[in-house]
């Protein structure tokens, strides 16, 4: 036998039939029970509709897949010693950055969210970008939060164009901030579903004051997306511990349904009856829906 054709067979040899040339629509899921992640679930495990009906899962897999990752920089005025933290600490940062992953670096404002640092594989060039760059901008009191993250999702989709070659990265946008958003950008939802994008949030909360409700932030944009949030002090290592969460997360596969190019779809991804009564208390974070490719 061939060693492509070998491969493939090893591959999928105790997955469903896999057929070539089948459209696949892919979703990442995140399960986690009192604040630890599940690792042991299997691809019966998981219940998957879409628009309503019950999806067949094709492939499963939960192993370790490339990221491309956006580490998104709230640089407004309070959220300035928080920058320096994670330029001080880059290296504890990207700690769960392995070879083969590749991060970008924006930051916003003054802008809607500016490209410091283009996709790259050198994890030192990063850091390096977070301490000359990032810290040199200029503070402002407001964030455009949802602007920013819109525009992230774009640039997630622009290197994808450029890696039809390679399908199977894990895209997000790590969002380092304290949340308090100035305005609203419908937008962005649709730019992070086309690009296939999780928004992890880390929401840093100072040390005195109260603490502000989040107001037209991230929150949203997480919970569609199956992305999460996380409240720390430490964006160092808060930014360490959402790149951890997005490395253990489970990638499931089904056929996509006859559809229009464009239309929006919703999915729902849940615990089978079985696995939820193994682990009580179990939460599946998904993303709820996504754009029908041309």
């Amino acid at each position: 036998m061939p060693l492509r054709l070998l491969l493939l067979a090893l591959l999928f040899q105790d997955q469903a039939v896999f057929r070539t040339g089948v459209a696949l629509v892919r979703v990442d899921a995140e399960v986690r029970i009192a604040g630890g992640p599940v690792n042991d679930l299997r691809r019966d495990s998981f219940h998957v509709t879409d628009n309503g009906l019950d999806q067949t899962i094709l492939y499963f897999a939960h192993d370790e897949q490339p990221l491309d990752v956006i580490l998104l920089f709230d640089t407004s005025n309070s959220m300035r010693p928080v920058v320096e933290r994670v330029a001080q600490a880059a290296h504890m940062a990207m700690g769960e950055l392995h070879t083969g992953d590749r991060v970008a670096i924006m930051a916003f404002p003054p802008g809607n969210a500016d490209l410091i640092q283009d996709f790259t594989a050198d994890l030192g060039a990063a850091g390096q970008a977070i301490s000359e760059n990032v810290l040199r901008r200029k503070t402002r009191c407001c964030s455009p939060i949802q602007s920013a993250v819109g525009a992230a999702a774009r640039q997630l989709f622009k290197q994808h164009a450029r890696d039809r070659q390679q399908p199977n990265r894990r895209r997000a946008i790590v969002v380092i901030t304290d949340d308090r958003g100035t305005s609203v950008n419908r937008s962005a939802l649709r730019d992070l579903e086309e690009a296939d994008a999780i928004v992890l949030g880390v929401i840093v909360r100072r040390r005195h004051g109260i603490p502000l409700p989040p107001y037209r932030g991230i929150r949203e944009f997480a919970n569609q997306t199956g992305g999460d949030m996380l409240d720390t002090r430490d964006a160092a290592e808060g930014v360490r511990e959402m790149l951890n969460r997005l490395r253990m997360r489970y990638s499931l596969y089904y056929a996509l349904p006859s559809c229009r190019p464009g239309e929006r779809r919703t999915i729902r991804v849940e615990l089978t009856a079985e696995a939820a009564a193994g682990h009580p208390g179990a939460t599946v974070r998904a993303r709820t829906g996504y754009l029908a490719p041309p």
